[in-house]
């Protein structure tokens, strides 16, 4: 997928439909793949994986359906946006192939781990490569060199895609604990002792600074002895976004963490000073239960990919990865305005993805 993009919310569905083939494709595998620079490819062929080749109209058919959806959001004006010095385009580009490349490697792996589509299964890739077959026009399907046949071939091979990463996940179900996943909740009275001056923060002069402590600790004082409530003090002095925030270990600034974890409930820190400035904080709950599961979720989720990516590499070592550079410099996006399909993705979506895309 594109970093760095801000994506509106129509194109929310697209982007997790995106995700999806990240995840079970492993992109950060691809640069680690072998890959040949060779002659001597058959008519159309842009790439070969071990057994498996990609030809000209798969790549069409990724590529022009991908651009597509960009420009039914932002206009055809996008490819000329830049990002880390490489144009959308680029990117663009770079990812279809990635993403094709990934999927034939985990149709290869599928294979290996015999696994093969239920019955059923294959009705379903059949009636996608229908439909989106059947959304295409005439001029469309000779633009695109596309048939029916190959576009049930590319749904078939997605679709196994996807079946090996979640056979090779099926069993892996580490115990995460309530302390390892903990998310504490705290309000919060920060006080800024720095200010930006482009990316670099400037301390403030030592007399602003002494100023910001002295009112922290009258406050906690005030505190601590009954005399005020944190609330509202919170309302007057809180110069962060928000005065209430959940965080988990690994996500704040160390002396934050240690502070925060070390509090019962009710209980107000000492005065915790970062690089931006200083933090009071009072503990609301010690485990933010709803905050946690989630975090248990995100950490299960993250050692299922890790597992994933081990066994993925290793398999990648061991296959060879031929592109044919002539073909693949002349790929260009495809600017004919009676080329308009964006829904490739979208249908094999409809027929094989789960329940909240």
């Amino acid at each position: 997928m594109i970093r760095n993009m801000l994506f509106q919310r129509s194109f929310k569905k697209v982007l997790k439909i995106f995700a999806m083939f990240l995840s079970v494709c492993m992109l950060s595998g691809c640069g680690k793949a072998q890959v040949v620079l060779t002659t001597g490819f058959e008519k159309d062929e842009v790439f070969v994986v071990g057994s498996e080749k990609c030809t000209l109209p798969e790549l069409n058919i990724y590529l022009t359906n991908i651009q597509k959806t960009y420009e039914n959001v932002y206009g055809d004006k996008i490819w000329d946006v830049e990002s880390d010095g490489q144009t959308l385009e680029e990117s663009v580009k770079n990812t279809s192939l990635a993403q094709l490349a990934q999927v034939k490697t985990m149709y290869l792996l599928a294979g290996d781990r015999q696994l093969f589509l239920s019955g059923a299964e294959a009705d379903k890739a059949k009636a996608a490569a229908n439909e989106y077959f059947s959304s295409l026009s005439p001029h469309e399907v000779d633009a695109l060199g596309a048939s029916e046949e190959l576009i049930r071939n590319m749904y078939i091979e997605m679709a196994l895609a996807r079946k090996a990463y979640e056979d090779i996940i099926r069993d892996i179900s580490p115990e995460i604990s309530d302390d390892e996943a903990r998310f504490v909740k705290v309000r919060i009275i920060y006080m800024r002792t720095s200010y930006k001056n482009g990316t670099s923060l400037i301390p403030f002069e030592d007399s602003d600074r002494d100023r910001v402590y002295e009112t922290l600790r009258g406050i906690r004082n005030g505190i601590t002895s009954g005399e005020m409530d944190f609330e509202t003090e919170a309302a007057r002095y809180n110069e962060a976004a928000e005065s209430v925030i959940s965080f988990g270990k690994g996500t704040m600034d160390p002396a934050i963490e240690e502070a925060a974890f070390s509090l019962a409930v009710g209980e107000t820190s000492e005065i915790v000073e970062t690089s931006g400035g200083m933090y009071l904080m009072q503990c609301i709950s010690t485990l933010d239960r709803t905050q946690t599961d989630a975090n248990k979720i995100l950490i299960t989720d993250r050692l299922k990919d890790e597992e994933f990516e081990a066994i993925y590499n290793e398999y990648l070592e061991n296959l060879v990865r031929n592109l044919n550079t002539e073909l693949w410099k002349s790929v260009e996006l495809n600017d004919d305005p009676q080329v308009t399909t964006s829904t490739f993705f979208e249908t094999y979506e409809k027929y094989f993805g789960d329940d909240e895309l």
